[in-house]
């Protein structure tokens, strides 16, 4: 990682721990984070997103850590995830997106 990249990683943890003790909600946590990150280095609304959703789930994992993505099994195809039982499961990249797409289909009321 280069010294910028790093530079914005720290900086959205920061920023996040900071908001998380607050009474901020976690979509505008998020959402205040990636303006400010965009703001200060200048970056792209997609690669201050993809930094920032990285570090809530890295700082929400540990709270309770009940599975965990297997990164040294882990492929460009594949996603190797392992939970607190043991058990290992082996998801595709088109079965995560068949899931992510059904995930967005679902309306919340307003």
């Amino acid at each position: 990682m280069n010294a910028v990249a790093q530079s914005m990683t720290d900086a959205a943890y920061s920023q996040l721990l900071a908001l998380r003790k607050g009474s901020t909600d976690a979509r505008e946590c998020i959402e205040m984070t990636v303006d400010s990150l965009m703001e200060e280095y200048q970056c792209s609304r997609r690669r201050a997103s993809l930094l920032v959703i990285r570090a809530w789930h890295d700082l929400e994992g540990t709270k309770q850590p009940r599975a965990y993505v297997d990164v040294s099994l882990t492929t460009g195809n594949t996603v190797v995830v392992h939970d607190q039982s043991g058990r290992t499961s082996i998801f595709s990249v088109q079965e995560l997106l068949k899931l992510r797409d059904q995930a967005t289909a679902i309306q919340l009321p307003a």
